[in-house]
């Protein structure tokens, strides 16, 4: 079904209809992402990473014909806006992680980023999928909340192990949610196009040296984390030690892991790529609810920018 919507919008000062309906065409939503968004970003040159963000193998077709996960606003053979989901087999089988959005500002308080939103929902949850983002500002948390999401904060976090932190509890995944399987798992990080991952027990990390130093990251913080961060703190300062730069070992969570995890300070940048001071406090959104788990692999939060 290719579901599509029209409504009326102020542009030019003329009435005119736009048309919310899947992608045309991808080469036109890169330029619009260029243009738009941000000039250079990684989802406009980088058409590799555009495609393995918008164009997962669990894209539903009958909702997306091209297999392009994003819906388009359109005024004649004009893009005019849209918002972007990463297609996933959990949360739950069919679900959209809401990566990218936004409308040009002569579209600005017309009300036609709302139905974006409304659209994509009802295309999630037509067969009981799921739909949320981990990454929402502040800013942004009246939008979802009017609209029946559930919120929660997530912090980042620092391994330190001169720290006490809090006993070690495995959070289980609730009864309404499942958990990665290991196609996604292999296809988001063991054959990312960019970035090189690896596997420690059930953890999956990344290593970089940027700008800022040396850094560890937990992309997924798997339950036996207490048995694979110690080599992995020691690696990392070793590697930071010949290249003479600071460290550190990142994860993000909604509670803290447990021993030897503090909070990362606020003068801390949040270490992405490049480094840039993002901020240490986000917001995961979900309808109808929130994992009991987000990471840092999760939506778009472990991506070249």
């Amino acid at each position: 079904m290719n579901q599509s919507m029209t409504n009326e919008t102020e542009s030019r000062g003329s009435t005119k209809t736009a048309e919310i309906a899947p992608c045309r065409d991808p080469g036109e939503l890169r330029r619009y992402i260029d243009r738009y968004w941000r000039p250079g970003h990684i989802l406009a040159r980088e058409e590799r990473m555009f495609n393995f963000q918008y164009a997962t193998p669990w894209v539903d077709r009958e909702y997306f014909p091209e297999g392009i996960s994003v819906l388009g606003v359109y005024d004649d053979d004009r893009m005019l806006g849209f918002l972007g989901a990463i297609t996933t087999p959990y949360p739950r089988e069919r679900s959209y992680w809401l990566a990218l959005w936004h409308v040009r500002p002569e579209l600005k308080g017309t009300g036609t980023g709302g139905r974006l939103l409304q659209t994509m929902q009802e295309m999630a949850e037509g067969s009981g999928g799921w739909i949320g983002t981990f990454g929402a500002g502040p800013e942004a948390l009246p939008v979802y909340l009017k609209r029946g999401y559930t919120v929660r904060a997530v912090r980042r976090w620092v391994f330190d192990p001169t720290s006490s932190g809090t006993t070690f509890r495995p959070t289980p995944r609730n009864s309404a949610e499942c958990a990665p399987s290991e196609d996604w798992v292999a296809y988001r990080y063991l054959h990312h196009p960019l970035f090189t991952y690896e596997r420690r027990g059930q953890c999956i990390v990344r290593t970089e040296q940027n700008a800022w130093g040396t850094v560890c990251h937990l992309a997924m913080l798997g339950d036996d984390w207490p048995a694979v961060i110690p080599d992995l703190y020691d690696e990392t300062q070793q590697r930071a030690a010949v290249a003479g730069t600071p460290f550190l070992l990142d994860c993000w969570a909604f509670n803290c892991p447990g021993p030897g995890w503090r909070l990362a300070p606020d003068d801390l940048p949040a270490v992405f790529h490049p480094p840039e001071p993002r901020g240490n406090l986000i917001y995961a959104v979900g309808r109808p609810f929130i994992p009991a788990r987000v990471e840092k692999g999760d939506c778009d939060q472990d991506r070249p920018n």
